[in-house]
């Protein structure tokens, strides 16, 4: 295995990390807002004649919109134990959990990174897993290309990846990461500067 190569798993190694914490943890957000919500059978209802309108090649019944309070906490603590897994796997690719905490929080607070708040967290994940899958020769081009599809939220149909947005938006993932960890050092060398005890 060349150095290039290697390289390149690597890279795709942290993206999937970053991705699927960032995924994780806005599931885990998600659910916690949704337990401070007391929704009634009208608000189902409601809820689910506009998406019946919105995606109309799917039945939507109000029971899919009521909300067990039981089974939503269940998810949260599940998203969370996911989370701390990819922190993990983040940390021996070189990313201290510090550093990704602080990446989602900017991206869910739409600081930075938008496309992956927005799909890019239910997509990327499984496109990155593919591509891994392809550079450790398990899976063909033909495989990966098959993979690397999202799905129209009007027809429910897949259509080819945006390449050069999913390219964009990864170096700009890739970015704000660094730009993350820098302001962390700096504040660190900052502060051990602040603390030394002054020279004789």
């Amino acid at each position: 295995m060349t150095t290039k190569h290697l390289n390149r798993k690597i890279r795709v190694v942290r993206l999937l990390a970053i991705t699927q914490a960032y995924h994780y943890y806005t599931m885990m957000q998600l659910h916690r807002k949704l337990l401070q919500i007391d929704n009634s059978w009208k608000d189902a209802e409601h809820l689910s004649n506009w998406m019946s309108e919105l995606m109309p090649y799917r039945e939507c019944s109000p029971t899919e919109f009521m909300h067990n309070k039981d089974e939503i906490s269940e998810t949260v603590l599940d998203s969370y134990a996911a989370f701390k897994e990819w922190i993990k796997i983040a940390e021996q690719a070189g990313i201290r959990e510090k550093v990704l905490t602080a990446f989602c929080k900017s991206v869910d607070n739409l600081q930075s990174v938008f496309m992956l708040k927005v799909l890019g967290h239910v997509f990327y994940p499984e496109w990155l897993s593919a591509l891994l899958l392809y550079l450790n020769d398990s899976i063909s081009k033909t495989e990966l290309q098959a993979a690397v599809v999202e799905y129209s939220l009007f027809t429910g149909k897949a259509k080819p990846a945006n390449l050069a947005l999913f390219r964009k938006t990864i170096l700009e993932i890739e970015e704000t990461i660094l730009q993350i960890a820098n302001k962390q050092i700096c504040r660190e060398i900052r502060k051990n500067i602040t603390n030394e005890p002054l020279q004789k």
